[in-house]
């Protein structure tokens, strides 16, 4: 969503004021005091006091506004509602939002309703179907990138079940067509292309997870990603691994276990810290990697640009990792130590949002641990009384997940409890029938 999308005017407390200077820009107005000051408008006519805030459409017209000291941004639900809302506003009169499965069941069904400029978002679960970006300019992207938990990195998945390429863009998309946040899977492709099949467009892959795709049958290239027929796409901060390109053929005819590009086309593959990409575990007769087709002149070949990027060795081995050498700009690489860090331990228990929420009739959750512990899950109801007991017994330190199904509950609120010997924490569970 970019800045010119919903316009957000707040009036806050006068000790932000130092940091202001140089923040007006068009719409975006920064915290500004009680009174009026140089160049700054006084909103008498919203009755502003501090900590209000105001929604504005593109035509400058007041939508809503409401005093947001009630709302604490780290508590999910708060977060969740004013993501959701600010989304629907920009949906009113611009780019529509798509959600999965609350408005389809299905990601490519999202697709065919869509228009360039909208935006996709798929809540976390397990989606066996490949998906056309058609000949759109969309945003495809995981529902964490608007939710309050990071945790829920990684659980939107993608699931190819083996029946073709898992994702196509290829009808001349530009850079704004967006595939964010996703993990790409289980992808088959005979020939080309395994998990994400990129030809003859130029779209941005940002921070997703693509593995376990195949490319390959007497023959094959590109068991993550293939690149071809002039395109110029963008990847950043992907991780791409155990992606293969083999087959049943005796032939040195296998390349480019995790990225394949053609002689005509040209990707950025990462470029910065935070922008680069990891690669391993990947496998193909040559260029496990990344593998780049030479042109017939090599003359004045140009190497493909690919800074700050991670791999199991720093630099790559020529040819088996990387094809060919003189193909790839490697600049400031990095080691990639796989499996060396221990999971991340939280700082004290915690029990995560429930997701979906609300729900009907299954809900899933988190709890990660600071050490071994012996806890107790429980879902009360509104009167306080206990309808279930999730869990009692010891855990170890790390992240846990449970399942609720609630099919012989009655509509309404509930509450998960997690006791453990450190802390409790409850948690607002809304069911749906």
């Amino acid at each position: 969503m970019g800045v010119n999308d919903v316009s957000i005017i707040g009036v806050g407390k006068d000790t932000y004021n130092d940091d202001l200077p140089g923040m007006v820009d068009g719409r975006i107005l920064p915290w500004v005091e009680d009174s009026e000051a140089d160049g700054y408008p006084v909103w008498t006519d919203y009755d502003a006091v501090q900590r209000s805030t105001y929604f504005f459409n593109r035509d400058g017209e007041l939508v809503n506004s409401f005093n947001i000291t009630p709302y604490l941004p780290d508590d999910p639900d708060d977060y969740s509602y004013l993501i959701n809302y600010i989304l629907d506003l920009r949906a009113e009169n611009g780019p529509a939002i798509f959600r999965v499965p609350e408005d389809t069941l299905s990601i490519q069904g999202a697709i065919e309703w869509a228009d360039d400029g909208d935006i996709i978002l798929i809540s976390p679960g397990t989606y066996r179907e490949r998906i056309d970006f058609l000949d759109k300019n969309i945003t495809v992207a995981a529902l964490f990138f608007s939710e309050f938990d990071p945790l829920f990195i990684g659980e939107t998945v993608l699931d190819g079940d083996t029946a073709g390429t898992v994702v196509t863009i290829a009808d001349g998309q530009d850079q704004s067509a967006i595939l964010l946040g996703l993990t790409i899977e289980n992808g088959y492709a005979e020939q080309t292309g395994g998990g994400v099949l990129i030809d003859h467009a130029d779209p941005t892959l940002d921070r997703n997870i693509i593995q376990n795709n195949h490319a390959g049958s007497c023959g094959g290239e590109g068991g993550g990603i293939a690149i071809l027929n002039e395109s110029y796409p963008y990847l950043f901060g992907n991780q791409i691994f155990n992606n293969n390109v083999t087959g049943m053929c005796d032939c040195i005819c296998y390349f480019g276990g995790g990225i394949y590009v053609d002689s005509t086309s040209w990707p950025i593959v990462g470029g910065s810290l935070t922008l680069g990409n990891a690669f391993y575990n990947n496998y193909a007769d040559f260029g496990m990697e990344l593998f780049r087709q030479p042109p017939a002149d090599t003359v004045n070949w140009v190497p493909l640009f690919a800074h700050h990027n991670q791999f199991e060795i720093c630099p790559p081995d020529f040819p088996e990792d990387i094809f060919p050498k003189n193909g790839w700009d490697l600049e400031n690489c990095h080691t990639l130590e796989i499996g060396s860090d221990p999971p991340a331990i939280p700082e004290r228990n915690l029990l995560h949002q429930n997701y979906p929420n609300p729900f009907n009739p299954k809900t899933r959750f988190k709890v990660s641990l600071h050490n071994d512990t012996e806890v107790v899950l429980k879902v009360f109801d509104i009167q306080g009384r206990t309808v279930e007991v999730i869990f009692n017994g010891q855990l170890n330190s790390g992240s846990h997940y449970f399942h609720w199904n609630a099919k012989n509950h009655s509509t309404g609120l509930y509450f998960i409890h997690l006791w453990s010997a450190e802390n409790e924490q409850t948690r607002k569970a809304i069911f749906v029938k």
